[in-house]
């Protein structure tokens, strides 16, 4: 195992202001001077990786992608793409992706919030077990016990790291993430319950948040011991 400190972000209303906004240069840039200075870097979505993939902004910054909310993740450099779903999972998500109100995802689907009760009347029509996570009006479907906390706990060890875990998020998908870290912060924009159980709050929303707590980390932690 290498030690070293480990920063993981969420991206819409963390890193950027959500939709298609992209990250803007000066975060760009506070996120790769973290990486260069020894830090493991890891983004963590409710986006899947074909739609990451597409994603300029965010190429060469991070080392690994959590996806699907810690359904999927991906090694960069290594071609090493994980899918954490039990067995017949895909099979039953096929059978919701022909419903006119889901946003079809790589390995599931996710819902506006209008529409949640009638997704959680076809689950139990088909006896699908699952949590329903909202991102803030966007509910995502995930198997019981997945998260972006367990997807972290796994894609650290295929990674080979150990070490302090700092995290960074926004809504309510996060908590879990939040809560399971060794430093958690929230951008000034995040949800009022995101807020209670954070060490840190962000005087700034969205990526200039993210840099403010990155300031506070080099502050606090400074360059992390590197040596195996």
């Amino acid at each position: 195992m290498r030690s070293s400190k480990v920063f993981v972000v969420d991206l819409d209303e963390t890193l950027t202001e959500g939709g298609e906004t992209r990250v803007k240069d000066n975060v760009r840039r506070s996120l790769i001077g973290l990486r260069d200075s020894g830090w493991t870097l890891i983004l963590a979505t409710g986006r899947d990786i074909t739609y990451l993939m597409r994603r300029e902004d965010i190429k060469g910054v991070f080392h690994a992608w959590i996806a699907e909310a810690g359904l999927s993740y991906i090694i960069h450099g290594r071609g090493l793409v994980k899918v954490n779903a039990p067995v017949g999972w895909l099979e039953a998500v096929s059978s919701l992706r022909n419903l006119g109100y889901v946003q079809v995802k790589d390995h599931t689907v996710s819902v506006k919030e209008r529409y949640l009760h009638e997704l959680e009347g076809e689950l139990s029509r088909l006896g699908i077990k699952a949590r329903l996570v909202n991102n803030k009006g966007n509910v995502i479907l995930l198997p019981e016990g997945v998260s972006k906390m367990s997807a972290l706990r796994m894609l650290l060890d295929d990674l080979g790291v150990r070490g302090f875990v700092a995290a960074v998020g926004d809504s309510e998908v996060d908590v879990e993430l939040l809560r399971g870290v060794d430093f958690s912060a929230a951008v000034a924009n995040a949800e009022p319950g995101v807020k209670e159980v954070v060490d840190y709050v962000a005087s700034r929303p969205d990526g200039d948040g993210v840099v403010e707590v990155i300031g506070v980390l080099l502050k606090r932690f400074g360059t992390p011991d590197t040596s195996s």
